[in-house]
């Protein structure tokens, strides 16, 4: 029996009953598109709601709303982008060896190969 998960901060993401309901109908829906209609009386689809701050994401408990839109998480996006963007255009124009050199440094540094 096919088991779909919904996590979404209590109160925040879906408001109220009728949103939780077309979810559940659509995420049935979208699963059953891909599977077959024989899945249908077997897919379950919950929702778990987690209490606000009682998750985080880079290390801040949410919602903190200032903070997404702020400068401090800007700059971590912006850092982030340029750490993959020279990976990314080191990786495309080195020759065979230096891909490897660069695949070796990722698997350092993000614990894992490049993609």
């Amino acid at each position: 029996m096919p088991i779909i998960t919904v996590q979404a901060i209590k109160g925040v993401v879906l408001t109220s009953p009728e949103q939780k309901r077309e979810l559940l109908q659509k995420m049935t829906d979208a699963f059953i598109s891909v599977v077959g209609e024989v899945a249908r009386p077997y897919t379950y689809v919950v929702i778990q709601e987690t209490e606000p701050m009682e998750w985080s994401i880079a290390g801040r408990a949410l919602p903190d709303l200032p903070f997404l839109y702020g400068p401090e998480y800007a700059a971590m996006h912006a850092k982030s982008n340029q750490i993959m963007r020279s990976f990314v255009e080191g990786s495309a124009a080195a020759p065979e060896t230096e891909q490897e050199r660069k695949a070796r440094e990722a698997e350092t540094k993000w614990g894992g190969a490049p993609a």
